[in-house]
């Protein structure tokens, strides 16, 4: 430095190459990256997590997924992949860098040996496990007009199309913008093109092993349609809002708005839409059905539950007489009452409803476990289709007929990141019925038993 001047000062110091890397993308996402009070420590209520494996990265992490073979896939703000053992949280090893940005989303092949990224340069990539390397790169771009360059899209969103486990007869639906594309997994072909008036706000596949008359939905403006494997619309739902989330149990179809509202199609067949409120500051991110098809849980505020199974409390506000309607929404919700959840994620893994003659699942069976995490990296498990339920709502409880009745569930274990201070998380996942995973931006993946 010059002699007699002090050296230059930086707004922001990082030790480590992921905080750096942190600071860039908050800088592009519009987030100071300024030195600013810490934010105050997260604190449990019930305790009883115990941290059971953890992994660090040499990268801050963007997601993190998990295939059906218990196999996750750690993608990095640099973007590489880091392959994880979900069994103890060992590395396996990474990809090179697959692109400056990180994936916008990622997808598992049915087999569990092929990963699917959606890249913002408008590029759909194909990994192959085994060899940590790309096999295919299709480029998601409309028809360009006459004389004109094609537009690039970022690649948003990904759905996996398959008939079970072997993935040389499944394919894949990549979005970008205004066109969907379906690959075949097992050669790369293009199967079709679906070509809209308006940008695609979500998608969703249909349940592995469901005999459907489609084979994903798309949300776009006004509408929500149902599509088959040859590309045909086969149904449009209207809708009035812009649908920010879509999740199919295969007897249901739930589409998120961003207003919170959640709207609810039956399938077999297809039905009138229902409309499901919380009334607890739903946002719509992210939706879920539970494994058995018997709970829809939604992010916001506070979590929302919606129960299927008939198991129905008795409820001030219900009308008289009133009798469970098994396989059918209770229009009263379950609150998990009193926490922030940006994620939601059912234990059971990925929805496999049972067959129709065995709909709705027993209220009987043994209790499904949520877990939600916050904003600060509190991770929480609840039992929402379980007692003790209590009743509650919004409203002036001296009018009952005006109130918006719900039902609030409690916490049953929580933890917050092993350091204690508030730590961002990226993703929420279950590695197996007593295992729950967070994915902290800074580079960790954490693993906490549950009892």
């Amino acid at each position: 430095f010059l002699r007699g001047l002090p050296p230059p000062t930086t707004p922001y110091h990082c030790d480590s190459i992921p905080a750096a890397m942190l600071a860039v993308k908050r800088a592009f996402e519009g987030r100071s990256s300024a030195a600013e009070e810490p934010p105050p420590k997260p604190t449990t209520t019930r305790g009883g997590l115990q941290v059971r494996f953890t992994a660090k990265l040499t990268e801050a992490l963007e997601l993190v997924s998990r295939s059906p073979r218990g196999l996750l896939a750690a993608a990095t703000i640099g973007g590489s992949v880091t392959f994880v053992d979900g069994s103890d949280l060992s590395l396996l090893g990474a990809t090179e860098e697959l692109h400056e940005d990180p994936p916008n989303a990622v997808a598992w092949a049915a087999g569990g040996e092929t990963l699917l990224l959606a890249g913002e340069d408008g590029i759909a990539r194909v990994v192959s496990v085994a060899s940590r390397s790309v096999v295919r790169s299709h480029a998601v771009r409309e028809e360009p007009e006459a004389g004109k360059r094609p537009r690039c899209h970022p690649v948003s969103r990904l759905a996996v199309l398959g008939d079970g486990a072997f993935e040389f007869s499944a394919s894949f639906v990549a979005a970008a913008g205004r066109v969907a594309h379906c690959y075949r997994l097992s050669d790369g072909t293009l199967e079709h093109v679906c070509e809209l008036t308006s940008p695609v706000h979500a998608l969703c596949a249909a349940p592995r092993g469901e005999p459907l008359h489609w084979a994903y939905a798309l949300a776009v403006k006004g509408c929500v349609r149902l599509v088959s494997r040859a590309g045909a619309t086969v149904h449009e739902l209207q809708i009035g809002s812009v649908v920010r989330s879509l999740a199919s149990s295969g007897q249901w179809l739930a589409a998120a708005e961003y207003d919170g509202t959640l709207k609810l199609w039956g399938l077999s067949p297809v039905t009138s839409p229902l409309t499901l409120r919380g009334y607890c500051g739903t946002d719509g991110k992210d939706v879920q059905w539970s494994a058995d098809g018997g709970g829809l849980a939604a992010s916001g505020s506070q979590a929302v539950v919606f129960d299927f199974t008939g198991a129905q409390p008795p409820h001030p506000y219900r009308s008289q007489p009133w009798r469970p309607a098994a396989g059918k929404p209770d229009s009263v919700p379950r609150v998990c009452i009193g926490h922030r959840a940006a994620a939601v994620a059912w234990a059971g893994g990925e929805v496999a409803p049972p067959p129709t003659d065995e709909w709705p699942p027993d209220p009987a069976t043994p209790p499904v476990r949520l877990a939600t995490v916050d904003p600060q990296g509190l991770v929480r498990v609840w039992q929402p289709r379980s007692l003790p339920l209590r009743k509650g709502g919004q409203g002036n409880p001296t009018q009952p007929q005006l109130m918006k009745p719900q039902l609030y569930t409690f916490v049953r274990q929580d933890a917050t990141h092993p350091s204690g201070e508030a730590a961002e998380p990226c993703a929420l996942l279950w590695l197996a019925e007593d295992t729950v995973a967070v994915g902290y931006a800074s580079g960790e993946i954490v693993a906490f038993q549950v009892t």
